[in-house]
């Protein structure tokens, strides 16, 4: 009876054994970069049984490119969650793609809404005032290309801050990134150092939105930028000198001098090419379509300004964040598009299908086309490599 009692007791205990193997539990992961950036929208649920491992490789599905720092994750008997941390899995050759390439460029990609069917609905449109203290809302993108149509995105590691509207350049082994509200600069896209920007005050509420790397003709960097005026209570666009030694934006802004001036112009992107100044810009002030072109022989004006007539296509009410790849016979200009659902009044009703272009050749603007890129891109800027 004894052993018999004793056989029951070890079939009862190899029988528990493989229940509580069998038993499911749940691991849900945030995915984030090694410096705790946001890497995809939502958090990803994954099923398994107890004492079995969370494979790799099923991780690195949701983040082509990266490789999580943490490879033993094992099923538990209780749910687990957890924020786990991605380097980039082919580090070296991503630099190396990012030297050879002959376009960089740099976008945000919002981080609380997902891309549907093609379209992006963004609830930050007016929260261009933040403090970019909160992180997870925005995140840096930057892309690289060699014929500034198709666009591969670089996987690195990205500043943990809250970020929109980049502009990108390269200055003295550098890359800065200067955006609404924010200035940052790295030269390993691992580690990044956040510049002190001390934010004007003849601007409303510290309102100012997208600036933009300036290189005059001379030599020297600028900022250009739309900041709303405490006169006029309107956006028109400013420029203040930048010191590439120190990173420091003077915050010596002096207005652009803009014939045919609307009431409000936002958005700015200046050039120095074929010997003058070309400012591309939007304006506000319009219902549609809204960029405008203008030229001057001085950074600051005065220029001539004239509404560029650009066919959106019917899918598109207006277009904002110019950016010009500019040649010289030719001009590509990329831009975001954009149209509201309901309410226009509402901001929650903006729907963005990510970045074109369009070509001026022989003084007429060619056909929208869309760019090709893993991400939908938003606020583009591009820089010759």
């Amino acid at each position: 009876m004894k052993k018999l009692g004793a056989v029951l007791l070890l079939c009862l205990c190899l029988l528990g054994i493989c229940i509580s193997f069998n038993k499911e539990s749940k691991i849900t992961v945030k995915f984030v970069d090694e410096n705790g950036t946001k890497l995809v929208v939502h958090s990803k649920t994954y099923k398994g049984k107890r004492g079995m491992l969370l494979l790799p490789k099923k991780l690195e599905r949701e983040v082509p490119g990266y490789t999580p720092l943490k490879k033993l994750i094992f099923f538990k008997d209780k749910d687990q969650t957890m924020t786990l941390k991605f380097k980039s899995k082919y580090y070296e050759k991503e630099i190396e793609s990012l030297k050879k390439a002959k376009y960089v460029g740099a976008t945000f990609q919002p981080m609380t809404v997902e891309v549907k069917h093609g379209w992006q609905q963004d609830p930050y449109n007016t929260a261009r005032v933040y403090d970019g203290r909160k992180t997870g809302k925005d995140s840096l993108r930057i892309l690289y290309s060699n014929d500034g149509i198709n666009w591969k995105k670089l996987n690195v590691s990205y500043p943990r801050v809250n970020l929109r509207d980049p502009s990108i350049a390269k200055i003295n082994g550098y890359w800065y990134i200067v955006y609404t509200k924010g200035l940052v600069r790295t030269k390993d896209f691992r580690k990044w150092e956040h510049l002190k920007w001390n934010h004007a005050n003849e601007f409303v509420d510290k309102h100012e939105w997208a600036p933009e790397f300036v290189k005059d003709k001379f030599g020297k960097w600028h900022v250009v930028m739309a900041g709303m005026s405490k006169v006029t209570r309107n956006f028109q666009l400013y420029i203040s000198s930048f010191n590439p030694q120190t990173g420091e934006i003077a915050n010596d802004w002096r207005q652009i001098t803009l014939g045919n001036a609307p009431n409000n112009a936002i958005d700015a992107n200046i050039q120095y090419a074929n010997g003058k100044y070309i400012l591309f810009y939007k304006n506000e002030d319009l219902a549609t379509n809204k960029i405008a072109m203008a030229t001057s022989d001085n950074l600051f004006g005065p220029y001539d300004s004239k509404q560029q007539n650009i066919d959106l296509g019917q899918n598109h009410i207006g277009a904002e964040g110019p950016e010009a790849l500019i040649g010289r016979k030719d001009i590509t200009l990329y831009f975001d598009t954009y149209q509201f659902r309901g309410d226009p009044s509402d901001n929650n009703n903006v729907y963005y299908d990510g970045l074109h272009f369009t070509k001026l050749i022989n003084g007429k603007w060619t056909d929208l086309s869309k760019v090709n890129s893993p991400i939908l891109i938003r606020h583009f800027s591009i820089w010759r490599n």
